[in-house]
């Protein structure tokens, strides 16, 4: 039944084309303790994942703009889909200074399909404690620009972004913006008034205008990646020429609404006294 699924399923031309780039909670760290980030490749609103080769390059932007090195341990994650683990990677962080951290990846070139190949960036925010350039480029070829501060967002929040090549605006195009599944029932996808299952829920799509810019909201809690792709000519892979494709990935968490958190307000149903003096 999840073969049949995947042969008349075809959201892309593969599963597994983008850098998934995570923590366990909220991307929110204190100085001089240690906070693990989970990298894989995978689709990340279905839960879906491949193998993932080490990254090309790696390396944690701090407030000031010193780069270090991250380092990689292998781990796996569970792909319902061809009921199997896959590789993927952690790397742990521990800072001596507060501020806003950037993880920036990239990855390696991978195929999809026999159809092109893709050039993979990735980065995320790590906050810890103090508010502070936020907004550093990892300086990719392709990148995100968030004008909004990229943590402390809560579901239903507004994100202003501009997407970049090269230091220059793009002039068109648009991003995808989904949320991170780590389990998904294959069988249980759903369904729209056609009785096809409802991809457009799983992904939305932004166009960006003639300056680059988006805007973006989340509906829900948890984590999303915003993704902007680019063609960029060919590239040769064995002895075949392929279309190449930069892609470019934010990663942002969203908190729970605080609203959520409120205590529910208990109706006091018991007669008060009034004691005399």
């Amino acid at each position: 039944m999840i073969l049949l699924l995947l042969l008349l399923w075809k959201p892309s031309q593969t599963f597994a084309n983008k850098l998934i780039l995570y923590t366990d909670n909220d991307s929110y760290g204190k100085v001089n303790q240690n906070k693990t980030w989970y990298l894989a490749l995978g689709e990340p609103a279905f839960a879906n994942f491949a193998d993932i080769k080490v990254p090309s390059n790696f390396f944690l932007l701090g407030p000031a703009g010193k780069k270090e090195k991250l380092t990689l341990l292998r781990k796996e994650l569970f792909d319902p889909w061809f009921n199997q683990r896959r590789i993927a990677y952690e790397t742990k962080l521990s800072v001596s200074e507060p501020g806003d951290y950037i993880l920036c990846i990239e990855g390696e070139d991978y195929l999809i399909g026999r159809g092109k190949i893709v050039k993979p960036f990735a980065k995320a925010v790590f906050h810890v404690e103090r508010e502070l350039n936020w907004d550093k480029p990892c300086g990719f070829d392709l990148e995100i620009k968030s004008f909004t501060r990229p943590y402390g967002l809560q579901p239903g929040a507004l994100l202003w972004g501009q997407a970049l090549y090269q230091g220059e605006p793009l002039s068109s195009g648009e991003i995808e913006a989904e949320r991170l599944r780590l389990k998904l029932n294959p069988q249980a996808l759903p369904k729209d008034s056609t009785g096809e299952v409802n991809l457009p829920i799983f992904k939305k799509r932004v166009k960006l205008d003639d300056r680059g810019y988006f805007y973006v909201n989340f509906e829900e809690e948890g984590w999303w990646v915003i993704t902007v792709s680019l063609p960029r000519g060919t590239k040769t892979f064995g002895n075949q020429n392929y279309p190449l494709e930069l892609q470019s990935h934010l990663w942002i968490y969203v908190h729970s609404s605080i609203e959520k958190k409120r205590p529910k307000k208990t109706k006091n149903t018991s007669k008060s006294k009034i004691i005399p003096n």
